[in-house]
This record gives structure tokens, C-alpha cells and sequence, in this order.
């Protein structure tokens, strides 16, 4: 396990949370593999197709602006392969004005893809809301 992975899926991940922010969401689904998937609890959506649905309309109407925050990565490398485990904190604000936050921690498989790594799985779990 190289420190130059770790920093590559560590960046991998920060792009993850600045373009689904930033609504960039093509850019966010090419940060998955072919067959990647997101799962939301019990819901995952798997391919590009479904994670780009997720994103424009199930993400996009339920948010007017999000900041995805990742901390404490424990990241496991190896060979072409790894894992991850992050913190999130969300802070959001719905299309009603809602202000809030919400913890949870995003379960994590990676792949080097032509010598690029990719995001194979990624699953945030239980909430935490105030």
C-alpha cells in the first residue's frame, strides 16, 4: 500500500463531494466505474445510467445546496484494489428553505482502472439528523 494511493482515493473522494455540490453531475458519475453503484440505505442505484438519474432527480430535488464534509478516512489498499471508510456530515438546505445537517459514514470499494482509481461501491448508511 503506497501513501501516493491512499492520496489519490483520498482526492478521488473530495471530487466526489465538490461535484455533486457543485451540481457537475456527469463529472460525478465518471468517478465510478462502468458498473458502480451508490446505495442510500436500502435503494441502490447501479450503472452510470441509474447513478445519474439518482443525481438529477432524487439528489437535485431534495437539496437547493449541499456541503458533503469526509473525515477520519481509513483507507486499505490493495493492489489494484481498496477500501475505504469516511465520516460524512452533509449540511444541506431544501427547496423549502429547510436548513440542517446530517451525519452518517459512507462504506467504500475502489478500483485502479487504468491506472486511474475509481469509485466501485459507495454506501452511506444510518443518519444522524439535526
Amino acid at each position: 500500500m503506497s501513501a501516493d494511493d491512499r492520496d489519490a482515493i483520498r482526492r478521488l473522494k473530495h471530487e466526489y463531494c465538490y461535484l455533486i455540490d457543485d451540481g457537475d453531475y456527469e463529472a460525478w458519475v465518471d468517478l465510478f466505474t462502468e458498473d458502480g453503484q451508490f446505495s442510500l440505505g436500502e435503494t441502490t442505484f447501479a450503472g452510470h445510467e441509474e447513478l445519474h438519474e439518482f443525481a438529477t432527480e432524487t439528489f437535485d430535488s431534495a437539496y437547493d445546496t449541499t456541503a458533503h464534509v469526509v473525515t477520519n478516512p481509513l483507507i486499505e489498499v490493495d493492489g489494484d484494489t481498496a477500501t475505504g471508510r469516511w465520516y460524512l456530515m452533509l449540511a444541506y438546505q431544501t427547496p423549502d428553505g429547510e436548513v440542517g445537517w446530517k451525519q452518517t459514514n459512507y462504506d467504500d470499494e475502489y478500483r485502479r482502472v487504468d491506472c486511474e482509481w475509481k469509485i466501485v461501491s459507495s454506501a452511506a448508511n444510518a443518519n444522524i439528523e439535526a
